[in-house]
């Protein structure tokens, strides 16, 4: 009886993880098709995306620093209350780093003729982007370094909520990109409309995303009845 609980959990895990990784290319997918409607970048991907202008570095591997970095962040903010457990987002953030680079490879040069076209590129970016925040938040295994961070932020700070500590890092993260965008690269790339589409828009789309999602997850038995 002990071996067959021991298999169905073994077998649960298993599936989580698989939704978990399936979550993080989708979203990687998401980043590839904002790249491409060339529209600007949600802003936690646009100060990679300005990195890697820069400094010629593939994005993904960009994205992965980035996340890396968002950890030991983390580890000065948190101090002892850290748990090293914690420091398994950073394989989260290589995986997705690769995910990044390797949905650029498959999407190519792609692109939709006119602004039009860039603004349904721009909009499959978000559903893509919101449905795998969905699937990887829904199994809860890891967070991603960037959410996790605002996490700890909130945590420190006592009575910070956690929208506004995440509007407030949005909004440094993507100003560091801007100066960087304007200092090296002498104009304006990775913010456009489509970064603040995306950061007003994705948030929108998760609950309806949720929806239809984590019933089937329930009913699989992947994620427990709420």
């Amino acid at each position: 009886m002990n071996r067959i609980r021991h298999r169905l959990i073994e077998e649960k895990f298993l599936w989580r993880f698989l939704i978990y990784v399936l979550g993080l290319f989708i979203a990687a997918f998401g980043v590839a098709f904002a790249t491409n409607a060339a529209l600007g970048l949600s802003p936690m991907n646009s100060f990679p995306y300005v990195l890697s202008l820069i400094t010629g570095i593939d994005m993904g591997l960009c994205v992965a620093f980035l996340l890396s970095f968002y950890v030991l962040l983390q580890i000065f903010i948190l101090g002892r209350n850290f748990r090293w457990i914690q420091l398994s987002q950073l394989l989260c953030a290589f995986l997705f780093g690769y995910f990044v680079d390797f949905t650029r490879l498959l999407l190519g040069d792609f692109v939709l003729p006119t602004y039009f076209g860039q603004l349904a590129f721009l909009l499959i970016s978000m559903i893509c982007i919101a449905t795998g925040i969905t699937l990887f938040m829904s199994v809860r295994l890891v967070p991603l370094p960037s959410e996790a961070l605002v996490a700890a932020i909130t945590q420190r700070l006592s009575n910070a909520k956690f929208h506004i500590v995440m509007i407030v890092v949005h909004t440094t993260v993507v100003t560091i990109g801007l100066l960087l965008s304007f200092l090296f690269l002498g104009g304006l790339f990775g913010v456009r409309e489509g970064t603040i589409l995306s950061a007003v828009m994705i948030g929108k789309m998760i609950p309806f995303i949720q929806k239809a999602v984590s019933p089937m997850l329930t009913k699989l038995g992947i994620i427990p009845m709420e």
